[in-house]
């Protein structure tokens, strides 16, 4: 529910919550499977921040794909599943969001590679996983 007061206002008369609301909608229409989200909460209040995330959340308890790009570590907790980490192109990891800390994922961000403790959960490609360092060694 985004909480629009008139539905002939015009885009920009509209909050910031509530044109991601639109933007979402949109894609809808075309019945996408996916939606990728580049940022979706940058910029917004913290209340539009919320109402976002709730629209999220209903998104994908029916049953849409969605890929989630943030820098934000609080909006990528709450909105997901999984997440994937790069640095400079590469995947540094890819785990649950249940399975990490914060400071998991920024020692992953800063030093470009997963926490000894997590190397078991890195995930195909990872940076540093076992098979990566193994096909390094022997090349």
């Amino acid at each position: 529910n985004p909480n629009f007061k008139k539905f002939t206002s015009p885009v920009s008369a509209l909050s910031g919550g509530q044109r991601q609301s639109v933007a979402i909608a949109r894609a809808l229409l075309f019945e996408a499977r996916v939606l990728i989200m580049d940022e979706p909460c940058a910029a917004l209040g913290v209340h539009e921040t919320k109402m976002v995330g709730e629209l999220i959340d209903q998104l994908k308890r029916d049953g849409l794909g969605i890929l989630l790009i943030s820098h934000d570590l609080h909006d990528v907790f709450d909105l997901s599943d999984r997440l994937h980490v790069m640095k400079n192109g590469k995947l540094v990891g890819s785990v649950r969001t249940e399975d990490v800390t914060h400071d998991d994922v920024l020692g992953m961000i800063i030093l470009g590679k997963m926490p000894e403790h997590l190397l078991h959960l890195a995930g195909p490609g990872a940076t540093n996983a076992p098979d990566a360092q193994s096909a390094a060694n022997n090349s």
